[in-house]
């Protein structure tokens, strides 16, 4: 019998809101050792199942399932989360039980994000609770480097949550506007188009210069999402029906390159 092909995740972003938070962890520690090594490789094993158990829960649930469809699904999905499993061994032999805790919350996300795209189909909602898990790797990563997990590490996810959850935003904007087909725009419509994707980012300003001043982070930490802010309204000014959606996610990626970097100079400075 032939082994089936590996299966991928198609959202290629959703490899950056995995890696970059547990990037910005690091890099506010200023460390990255074996344990950190061993923590990507788990959290890639169980970010690889994520598409096969969707498929398998999705055939289980139906009144009459079809399990030989599933069978590629049962494969990779049991080899990814079996890598996962056995690369995390060594964490938990060293005492990190508490990344079983965020495991939790995070198959906590996935069972509703589950749930809600079988009634909702994607929408901001699901990405963002896709966003919430993914971005679990943050308050992980800092717990494995440092043994605690404190306001740093909640700050932290916070931060990556609220990063990411910008490009969800930003995205799905630019995807209404393509159904519109529409050349013209009026600025009023433009800011209609756009209300929600502006109100994001001057919420997550809002938030970022809360934490500053509560001394949660550091005073410039703003500057961190001045780049991605600049580009989401520049974006809705320039609102047009035609996108490319490869440049885009280039440049989504770009950005959360910059805003990495960004964050670590600031914290350190």
């Amino acid at each position: 019998m032939k082994f089936p092909r590996p299966i991928i995740t198609k959202e290629h972003g959703s490899w950056a809101v995995l890696l970059i938070p547990m990037a910005v962890a690091a890099g506010t520690v200023g460390a990255f050792n074996v344990n950190a090594l061993i923590l990507v490789f788990a959290s890639l094993g169980v970010f690889m199942s994520y598409v096969p158990v969707h498929s398998i829960l999705r055939e289980v649930l139906k009144r009459s399932p079809h399990w030989e469809q599933i069978r590629p699904a049962v494969i990779w999905g049991s080899l990814y989360s079996g890598i996962g499993a056995l690369a995390a061994a060594p964490l938990f032999l060293q005492g990190y039980w508490f990344l079983l805790a965020l495991g939790a919350v995070g198959s906590g996300f996935f069972f509703v994000n589950f749930v809600l795209t079988r009634q909702l189909q994607k929408s901001i909602l699901t990405d963002l609770i896709g966003v919430a898990g993914l971005t679990l790797g943050a308050p992980a990563m800092y717990y494995v480097l440092t043994r605690w997990l404190d306001e740093t590490a909640f700050v932290l996810y916070l931060l990556s949550f609220l990063f990411f959850g910008s490009s969800v935003c930003y995205v799905h904007m630019k995807i209404e506007i393509t159904k519109t087909k529409k050349s013209d725009w009026t600025f009023s419509e433009k800011l209609t188009a756009g209300r929600l994707n502006l109100a994001y980012h001057i919420i997550v300003i809002a938030i970022v210069v809360a934490l500053s001043f509560y001394r949660l982070t550091p005073a410039m930490a703003v500057l961190a999402f001045t780049p991605m802010t600049i580009h989401a309204i520049w974006g809705t000014y320039r609102l047009s029906s035609r996108v490319s959606f490869s440049r885009l996610g280039f440049a989504l990626l770009a950005q959360s390159i910059v805003f990495s970097l960004l964050w670590i100079i600031i914290a350190h400075t």
